[in-house]
């Protein structure tokens, strides 16, 4: 984390009563500044926070000291290697030097206001041929059941990808949450016809996950799945392959 901006900011003596228009939490380097095509050693590892093999929307893997270091991954079958990184805190930490509204100004690993895990997939050459980005489900009870909610974001993004949206059957065991269930899966192509995307969220209770505790009664929290999911890769590659 660098502190030349925190520093600056604490000598100035601003107000505590900042408002949250005045105070941008943006990273210096985020999941939609990969350029797809280009080299991996193009991404700047002293503008990310930590850098490590991906797990295909799992926690952290193997820790590497650069993204140059993409070979120390794990193949997927399709030959990319997955490196998750996750964004500078240095904003966070102004936020709260300035006992800011906290809530508002946290940044974080974010896409959307939605706390995620965020990856590149490159391939054996060192070129970026795809990303992926999952919600994180270390979070909050709340948070993560609005995780579902964020397909709406990347729906709009993607609007001119030609995009067909499809519902998906219950599998077996699966169970509505109250009276929502939710699985939609979505696929699109690039205007120029080379990139692929495929959009997934969810929210179910999966075989064994019981609303209600059967023999105290009491409402089982957390006993949910909400999430969404994103990958884009460069044709020949498929989204989606891995899972």
């Amino acid at each position: 984390m660098k502190s030349t901006s925190l520093i600056a900011l604490l000598c100035l003596g601003l107000s505590a009563q900042m408002s949250v228009a005045q105070v941008q939490v943006e990273p210096e380097f985020s999941i939609w500044d990969v350029e797809l095509g280009e080299p991996i050693s193009l991404a700047p590892d002293n503008q990310v926070a930590e850098i490590a093999c991906g797990t295909n929307g799992g926690p952290p893997g193997r820790p590497l000291k650069s993204f140059d270091d993409f070979m120390d991954c794990n193949p997927e079958e399709s030959g990319l290697r997955e490196v998750s990184f996750t964004y500078d805190d240095e904003q966070d930490y102004i936020a709260l030097a300035l006992n800011s509204e906290f809530k508002f100004l946290h940044g974080g690993t974010s896409v959307f206001a939605h706390p995620v895990i965020v990856s590149v997939l490159v391939d054996p050459d060192g070129i970026v041929q795809g990303r992926r980005i999952f919600t994180d489900n270390r979070v909050s009870d709340y948070d993560r059941r609005n995780a579902v909610t964020l397909i709406r974001n990347f729906k709009a993004r993607f609007s001119d990808w030609s995009l067909t949206c499809r519902d998906l059957d219950m599998k077996d065991g699966e169970q509505p949450v109250g009276k929502q269930f939710i699985h939609e899966l979505c696929t699109g192509e690039s205007p120029e016809g080379d990139t692929l995307v495929e959009l997934e969220a969810t929210l179910l209770r999966k075989k064994g996950q019981e609303g209600l505790n059967p023999e105290t009664r009491e409402v089982n929290t957390g006993y949910f799945e909400s999430q969404t999911r994103y990958e884009e890769v460069k044709a020949p590659y498929e989204p989606g392959a891995s899972r």
